[in-house]
């Protein structure tokens, strides 16, 4: 979470927020080249049986706080994580959503707080964050993973919460009716997302799953399913999180059955967070921070492949980001293509 729980608590009686007014501003993302880049690369490069360990995936961080609802010592500045919708986050490439549910007073939300009922908000309302992607796998055949983490009072036990993604997401939920030969991270995606289907797939990975054998067959998939390594920096000192992401990359063994998600996301430390309650105006902000570090996105891994860190059969498989857009997606693809030759 973003910020500190104590030093928040000695203010909350001072601070409240209501409903932000939402959905900002979509910044002319030009989506051309990102709506259907896992296809596109597939027929880029027919001989190549392109996995998830070839590719570097955008993951949007917090994916459903777009939009704020419920706020309980969380405003814009200290808790909001993306400004596009889920339709406009897909259609600008992302691919793997950090999606959080709550269940509060027979609805399912998305959320960002301290902990379960802690500080923050509520975002999205998870229905419309699974039908804006129905929407999209409908008319788009790519991949998309949904972790869905830090469940609050609800689970992969709760039958209402099932049934919201079987009955919405329907048969674009990837299933297995066996056990594969491989791991999943090792079949070609056109094994995943046919060339020829309609519709894409999408992959739902629960944390509190265990034993994936028993539900693999109605879409319900352990966390570990997909295998990641690496974690976030805990800073919001740009050269910080760039300096320990690369020493993490760095040591990461490319050789493992696992993929590697760099992690470019800034934590407000707890007087920054405290600044975005008092005088949001002046505080800095998740997303002042996330764009700094997104326009030096390109230059940072510029100098990684330069130093050969980055390498063609080593780059980061996920991009995770405050704040997606086509820019990040656009490097992905890039780091992609430079596996892939």
């Amino acid at each position: 979470m973003k910020f500190n729980i104590f030093l928040l608590t000695c203010i909350l009686l001072l601070s409240t927020c209501k409903k932000e007014d939402n959905l900002p501003k979509v910044r002319g993302d030009d989506t051309s080249l990102t709506e259907n880049w896992m296809q596109d690369l597939i027929a880029k490069y027919p001989n190549e049986s392109i996995t998830l360990k070839d590719i570097c995936m955008p993951r949007a961080h917090d994916a459903g706080v777009y939009t704020l609802n419920n706020c309980n010592g969380g405003n814009e500045c200290n808790t909001k994580t993306q400004y596009l919708s889920m339709e406009m986050m897909l259609k600008s490439g992302v691919r793997v959503f950090d999606l959080r549910p709550v269940l509060i007073n027979g609805v399912y939300w998305t959320f960002h707080r301290t902990n379960c009922g802690g500080l923050g908000c509520e975002g999205v309302d998870l229905r419309t964050f699974l039908e804006e992607t129905k929407a999209y796998l409908d008319e788009h055949n790519e991949l998309v993973i949904l972790e869905i983490t830090h469940l609050c009072n609800t689970g992969s036990q709760d039958p209402g919460l099932v049934a919201l993604f079987n009955d919405i997401l329907g048969n674009t939920k990837y299933t297995q009716n066996a056990n594969l030969a491989n791991a999943f991270i090792h079949i070609p995606l056109d094994e995943i997302i046919l060339t020829n289907a309609s519709q894409g797939k999408v992959v739902l990975l629960w944390e509190d799953v265990e034993n994936f054998n028993q539900n693999q067959s109605e879409g319900i998939f352990t966390y570990n399913f997909i295998p990641i390594s690496g974690s976030y920096s805990n800073s919001k000192a740009i050269d910080i999180v760039i300096a320990d992401q690369l020493q993490k990359f760095n040591n990461f063994n490319v050789h493992a059955n696992r993929l590697f998600d760099f992690s470019y996301t800034f934590t407000l430390d707890a007087g920054a967070a405290v600044t975005c309650l008092s005088n949001p105006e002046n505080g800095v902000s998740i997303e002042s921070i996330a764009l700094e570090g997104r326009d030096i996105l390109a230059s940072t891994l510029d100098t990684w492949i330069a130093n050969g860190s980055i390498r063609s059969g080593k780059i980061p498989n996920i991009l995770s980001i405050d704040f997606a857009n086509t820019i990040v997606t656009k490097q992905c693809i890039r780091l992609s293509e430079l596996s892939l030759e």
